[in-house]
């Protein structure tokens, strides 16, 4: 899939319809291109330093706030690729994970416990090939406030 980036510079209304035209899109495809897919159409999203706290969920944008914000950091882009796949119907958990080698962490998008989104820009990677220990998991219950099916 061919990552279109008009809209993330358009209104909210525009970044809503595309987001849902996008995601109904994607029903056809396999859950390996579905993936895929997703991760290399949240590579565009504009950055910002800091858009969420990844500490309190309490205060996490609904998944329409946050695509219609049009502001992501690395953490609300994890958020995003987990509401993505939630609507979607894809099973998976979103965690904030620390990576030792970078000094660093982020939200990441666990699927089937054996998928990772979010490790790497645009890239769907095996577990078994990532490094980083877990300090917090929400399953879509947890978050059912926030992305309801």
């Amino acid at each position: 899939m061919s990552a279109k980036l008009e809209h993330w510079f358009a209104d909210k209304q525009h970044r809503l319809l595309a987001w849902r035209k996008w995601r109904k899109a994607l029903e056809t495809q396999d859950q390996t291109a579905f993936l895929e897919s997703v991760a290399e159409w949240w590579k565009f999203v504009p950055l910002v330093n800091r858009s969420i706290d990844p500490w309190t969920a309490e205060t996490w944008p609904t998944a329409w706030e946050l695509v219609g914000s049009g502001e992501f950091c690395k953490n609300a882009q994890g958020l995003g690729i987990f509401y993505t796949l939630v609507l979607s119907g894809i099973n998976c958990r979103l965690v904030y994970a620390y990576f030792k080698d970078r000094s660093d962490a982020k939200l990441l998008v666990i699927v089937d416990n054996n998928k990772v989104l979010n490790y790497s820009d645009g890239e769907v990677l095996d577990l078994k090939n990532t490094e980083f220990d877990i300090h917090s998991t929400w399953q879509s219950s947890d978050l059912a406030r926030l992305v309801k099916v």
